[in-house]
């Protein structure tokens, strides 16, 4: 399987993560609508470094928190729990794919995974297999398709290589994930627009034209309003699916 980056891109990418009050993330509206509070409950977070979401959903919902990266960072992890004054979760510094639990878990989880490989179904797979009966998974992903392929292709070109555009679509995560076993009870692309690049030098043209799509942006979401999903300039796709028992 084909991978679009590697453990030396995440080392680096979470070095300088500094621990934070996490009260909100993004995605947080579809949470509140699909998981209910239980401390009885489990959730794992598949590439868990950083541990925004992993931190948010034990927060919020009491869920008993693990998390599974091969990065040296998930120890940033460790520190956002301990930072928001919650109890340490069990962390896996292992392969995924190669990552095999004695355990099931509620609800499965990862944002910004799946789509820097190339055979999404067994990444979705994966995922699905580590569920309870009637657990949830929830994935999430960037949208570099539609005109946000050419936003980025125009001053992100190598971000944009580090990530599977062909599967950023609704048609490919519903395969992926019915392939699963799963049902899927939510499937949309999240928000009208937004726009990032993680590069931190621009060339004064690439400024330019930076400012000129967050421009751009702002009267879109004015004249659209900011939730109105759509393949052209929404952000992000965000999937919630129901494990289906056999």
């Amino acid at each position: 399987m084909k991978e679009y980056t590697n453990k030396t891109d995440w080392d680096r990418y979470f070095y300088d993560y500094k621990p934070r009050i996490i009260d909100n993330v993004i995605f947080s509206d579809i949470f509140n609508k699909y998981l209910t509070r239980d401390n009885s409950k489990s959730v794992l977070e598949v590439g868990c470094a950083g541990g925004d979401f992993l931190c948010y959903l034990a927060k919020t919902f009491q869920y008993q928190a693990f998390g599974v990266d091969y990065s040296d960072e998930i120890k940033k992890t460790k520190e956002l729990f301990a930072f928001n004054g919650l109890v340490e979760p069990t962390l896996y510094k292992e392969d995924f794919f190669k990552w095999d639990p004695v355990r099931k878990f509620d609800v499965v989880c990862s944002f910004g995974f799946i789509e820097h490989f190339d055979n999404i179904n067994w990444v979705v797979a994966k995922h699905a297999d580590l569920l309870s009966p009637n657990g949830r998974m929830i994935v999430t992903l960037p949208h570099f398709s539609g005109f946000q392929y050419f936003f980025h292709w125009l001053i992100d070109r190598e971000n944009l290589k580090k990530h599977n555009t062909k599967i950023m679509n609704l048609g490919s995560i519903r395969k992926a994930v019915e392939a699963s076993g799963c049902r899927t009870e939510y499937l949309s692309y999240y928000k009208t627009f937004g726009f990032w690049t993680e590069r931190t030098h621009l060339a004064p043209w690439e400024r330019c034209v930076n400012w000129s799509i967050l421009k751009f942006g702002k009267v879109i979401n004015k004249v659209f309003g900011y939730d109105r999903p759509n393949s052209l300039f929404s952000p992000h796709l965000i999937c919630v699916a129901t494990k289906i028992n056999k």
